[in-house]
């Protein structure tokens, strides 16, 4: 395991060892690097967190469900989420576990900036929806944004430009 290591540049330092040594190994960039990228893909890279209002958007919610799953991916909610932990750290767990992520910026929620913030300082790519005639902030304006006109155009819109740019 270990020449098979040091092959693929991720450790040096240890050849040489007898059986009661204590291995002299020095992990290689190259080795964060691969830890960094297997973290950002955990959870079988299948989950997605969706950061979004959710104050009486239930056809918005299921309008990108249904986009993210026609993808082949699963949706995360974190209001739908059973956990014993404050949500905070709760929701920036889900956001690290996840794939990528999914915001909708319609309502200008302020968790949702945050949310899609933290994301992308964590290398995560973000999808980023808005209904059509709602002005974006500018930080977040020059992103490529999915604009929407009604919910029944999200689920093909989604689905198209996870298949673009995710897979």
């Amino acid at each position: 395991m270990l020449r098979c290591l040091a092959e693929q540049g991720y450790i040096e330092n240890y050849l040489g060892l007898r059986c009661n040594d204590t291995p002299p190994i020095t992990l290689m960039p190259s080795a964060y690097a691969r830890i960094d990228e297997i973290q950002r893909n955990t959870a079988n890279g299948k989950n997605v967190l969706v950061a979004m209002s959710f104050n009486n958007t239930e056809k918005l919610r299921e309008a990108i469900r249904e986009g993210i799953q026609s993808a082949g991916y699963i949706a995360i909610f974190i209001d739908e989420v059973q956990h014993n932990e404050l949500i905070t750290p709760e929701l920036l767990k889900h956001i690290k576990d996840s794939k990528f992520v999914v915001v909708d910026l319609t309502h200008q929620n302020n968790g949702a900036y945050f949310e899609e913030g933290y994301a992308m300082g964590l290398g995560k790519p973000v999808i980023q929806l808005c209904k059509r005639g709602v002005q974006l902030h500018f930080d977040i304006a020059q992103k490529n944004t999915i604009m929407w006109a009604t919910e029944d155009d999200i689920p093909g819109l989604l689905q198209k430009r996870i298949a673009a740019t995710i897979e």
